[in-house]
């Protein structure tokens, strides 16, 4: 019988071998793996920088409108007031009646903003914002101001004017108004026509509208300085949303 004899260098050699081969396989793959991970982060954060780009213009164009819806109540103030002298017999100018009267005491406004910035970092995870202030200022915002103001403006019923109070106003008004032939505003009857009880309710009106839109004005006040504030803070933790 003819004994082998095992050649413990050949042995150790080819494992060397082996094993190394494993070592650069497996950290191929490891680098592979990094590589497509950091691939994917990189992809994110640019994804999520545009997004927070957009948002930061987008703030811009929702405080424009906020400013004009309130600018328009501010004008429904003044239409109050108008008609409040005309009731108390006050000298008044006629030529502003009907602008008043027919485009600004009960006008009603649409609150437009841009969500959809802040409806996809919501959708890929606030994780995504790692400042735990800013992420609350625009869940602040955007969840709740944002939504409580479209109610407001569109859906709450006491703020309704035109549907609540325009036909109350016509029906007291009416019969001072006088317009010629063809329909052209002619001229109001001062004193105005009225009865104690029809000039309680014109005033009781006005007051109704003057104290809503009093409250509304105070919410715009409060949503624009929120809205500044937020472009503050991403200013401050994105300084890339400054450039062109």
């Amino acid at each position: 019988m003819q004994s082998s004899k095992i050649n413990w260098d050949t042995v150790r050699s080819t494992g060397l071998k082996y094993i190394a081969e494993l070592f650069v396989v497996v950290f191929g793959v490891y680098l592979g793996f990094m590589a497509n991970n950091y691939s994917e982060d990189l992809q994110q954060k640019e994804y999520v920088n545009t997004t927070i780009k957009e948002m930061y213009q987008g703030l811009a164009e929702d405080a424009k409108d906020a400013e004009l819806n309130k600018s328009g109540h501010l004008g429904g103030q003044k239409a109050v007031q108008y008609f409040m002298n005309l009731s108390n017999n006050k000298a008044v100018s006629m030529d502003s009646f009907e602008l008043y009267f027919l485009g600004v005491l009960t006008r009603n406004f649409v609150s437009v903003q841009n969500s959809s910035p802040f409806e996809t970092i919501k959708a890929k995870g606030f994780n995504l914002i790692t400042n735990d202030s800013l992420r609350k200022n625009m869940i602040k915002l955007y969840d709740f101001q944002y939504e409580f103001l479209e109610k407001l403006e569109e859906k709450y019923q006491e703020t309704q004017f035109y549907s609540n109070e325009a036909n109350h106003i016509n029906e007291i008004l009416a019969p001072s108004i006088l317009y010629d032939d063809e329909g052209k505003f002619v001229k109001v009857r001062v004193p105005l026509l009225l009865n104690e009880k029809d000039r309680n309710r014109l005033i009781l009106v006005l007051k109704r509208i003057k104290f809503n839109r009093k409250f509304i004005i105070s919410l715009y006040d409060t949503v624009i300085q929120d809205i500044q504030n937020l472009r503050k803070q991403l200013e401050v933790e994105y300084p890339f949303v400054l450039e062109k």
